[in-house]
């Protein structure tokens, strides 16, 4: 059979070469073409490329180069489920390398790249339709790991859990999941944070088509997905991107860049092929899988050289998340882009016409750093932390901030959340309780990591499954709970979601009382009004005022300890008060409690 192996789109090729392209992955790596592949493979420095396989016998088949283009090719009569290498020659020295465009890899000590069957039907044309970034929506995140949300043996597929997990999500009242990162990487403790396919779901967990069956049936059950993508660095094993072409390819050639704090590889984003790679990678997780988000991790460490505000911005990267942002606004423009940044750089969240860096979203480090280090103080010593609660308000409008209780939290013997609380057993669960009713009433969008929501005493362990047994424990239901029901109020009440980057969406009521840690705001939309009470001290409070001045009616919606929730606070709560009256509530240690408002009529006796 004649092939033509010519009919190459070459400007398609330069502009991917200058940085304009997220088309990548269709003009690179293994391309079906009649009864084989066309291999194609940019490596502008290197000598000389081969190929070996299955469908080579594994004998070296030596690769033509286009030497305008930087580019090596070749057709091969290859089949899915062949695996391949790359021989890439430079300065007479041999390196095997896996193709930087695969869609799969092996992973079973040879790391050769598979060929994968890429069809799928998806059946989520009605949920796709529908989405949007969701800013005057409700958006609680539930974060997971593949291989540990439940291990039924050492290796999970994305369709050993799927199930489970959709029916956890539904019945703890969660928007969205994400999912900490899939592209394949060598060094399983790296959680995916250090990748060498950055177009290849890993193998740990199934196919590239069983994530997309796992996205799809998400989608049919109403539940978006997010997926961790790491754009900062990659993994520093031989076989990947590292000194691809025999040169410092994707990387930068100076030393005091080329490495992260991490050990692994950074990325040079001067380069132009560099930026379309990562544009290409990214857009085809979207368009390939059809996620709902993505969250780009370490993006302070982009901003700054390694990370380091005293070394100044790092312009190149600066330009590629802009360009990076346009792109993606412009092909996919209900898929939400969020940054996991941690520095004080203005304008992560604000758009590029107003000189933004075109995030639609920045997780709230400083919230969660903020709000953890108060619930480790002892209950007396809080009032000297009274700020660690009050500063968020201070600053967030800046931003759309999400807030997060993230993985990196609850690992590394930073101790799970239940043991960041202080005090007494019995305590801590009353202490959580507040946190989370404190996370899930003020303004912004919410994550949480998988286990905290069961308040699980074992840190997270990417070896082990969540303890789930626990729930048998009473504590423990009773507190998961709780958070089913703090979730549901928050999901169907819009003073809680839609006007949370809108600042008459919230309002303080008790803010400056440090002397009894309690406080109490409001949150508005539309006729939907809601008091938040929050005891966050060991006190207890026969009448605590709250000043009013209306005529109004206060139902209780969600309190603590209440009984279905292990506690033995009896009274359901439905007070109404005239204008002129404060409003008076008892307040148990560490109770939280909720009220609707409405607004009465006044009357005359």
């Amino acid at each position: 059979m004649e092939i033509n192996i010519f009919e190459t789109d070459h400007k398609a090729i330069e502009n991917y070469i200058a940085g304009f392209s997220s088309n990548g992955y269709k003009l690179f790596g293994p391309i079906a073409y009649k009864d084989g592949y066309i291999f194609r493979v940019y490596a502008p420095n290197a000598d000389k490329m081969y190929i070996k396989g299955d469908f080579t016998g594994w004998d070296i088949h030596e690769m033509s180069k286009n030497p305008e283009y930087g580019y090596f090719y070749i057709f091969e009569n290859a089949k899915i489920g062949d695996y391949y290498k790359l021989v890439v020659v430079k300065d007479d020295k041999w390196v095997e390398h896996t193709d930087p465009f695969a869609r799969a890899m092996d992973l079973g000590g040879d790391f050769a790249s598979l060929i994968v069957d890429e069809a799928y039907e998806f059946s989520d044309a009605d949920f796709i339709k529908n989405r949007d970034k969701n800013f005057d929506k409700a958006m609680n995140i539930y974060e997971i790991h593949i291989g540990s949300w439940l291990r039924l043996s050492n290796n999970v597929n994305f369709l050993d859990i799927v199930d489970k997990l959709i029916n956890h999500i539904k019945e703890m009242n969660y928007t969205h999941v994400e999912i900490m990162p899939v592209t394949e990487h060598p060094f399983y403790p790296s959680w995916g944070y250090q990748s060498t396919g950055f177009f290849a779901t890993s193998s740990r967990y199934g196919k590239p088509e069983d994530f997309k069956k796992f996205v799809d049936l998400m989608h049919q059950n109403d539940i978006g997905v997010i997926l961790d993508v790491v754009a900062v660095h990659f993994a520093n094993d031989y076989y990947g991107l590292k000194m691809f072409d025999g040169t410092n390819m994707y990387e930068s050639a100076y030393d005091g860049l080329t490495y992260s704090e991490w050990g692994s590889i950074n990325f040079d984003y001067s380069k132009g092929h560099v930026k379309s790679f990562m544009k290409s990678s990214l857009a085809y997780w979207i368009d390939n899988f059809h996620l709902d988000g993505i969250r780009v991790d370490a993006v302070s460490y982009m901003i700054y050289y390694n990370g380091n505000q005293n070394r100044g911005v790092h312009y190149d990267n600066i330009d590629f998340i802009s360009d990076l942002n346009q792109t993606l606004e412009v092909s996919y423009p209900t898929v939400m882009r969020i940054a996991e940044d941690s520095s004080a750089y203005p304008g992560v969240t604000d758009s590029l016409e107003d000189g933004g860096l075109g995030f639609d979203y920045k997780w709230d480090l400083g919230w969660m750093n903020d709000t953890i280090k108060y619930f480790e103080v002892d209950s007396y010593n809080r009032s000297m932390y009274h700020s660690k609660v009050t500063f968020s308000m201070f600053y967030f409008y800046n931003e759309r901030f999400l807030l997060p209780l993230s993985h990196d939290e609850v690992v590394h013997l930073k101790k799970p959340m239940i043991k960041k609380m202080f005090g007494s057993y019995e305590d801590r669960f009353k202490e959580l309780k507040v946190l989370n009713t404190y996370q899930m009433t003020h303004p912004g969008k919410k994550l949480n990591f998988m286990g905290n929501e069961i308040a699980t005493f074992d840190e997270w362990n990417e070896n082990e499954s969540i303890n789930w047994s626990i729930l048998n424990y009473p504590t423990h239901d009773d507190f998961n709970s709780y958070l089913k029901d703090l979730n549901y109020l928050y999901k169907e009440n819009k003073a809680f979601y839609a006007n949370d980057y809108k600042d008459d969406g919230f309002k303080w009521i008790i803010v400056d009382d440090a002397n009894t840690s309690v406080f109490a705001y409001e949150r508005f939309a539309n006729n939907s009004r809601f008091l938040v009470v929050l005891n966050m001290a060991n006190m207890y409070h026969g009448a605590y005022e709250f000043p009013f001045n209306e005529n109004l009616e206060f139902i209780e919606k969600i309190n603590s300890f209440a009984p279905k929730y292990g506690g033995a606070k009896t009274n359901y709560r439905q007070i109404e008060i005239k204008k002129g009256e404060v409003l008076k509530l008892e307040l148990w240690e560490y109770e939280a409690c909720i009220f609707e408002i409405k607004e009465k009529n006044e009357k005359t006796n």
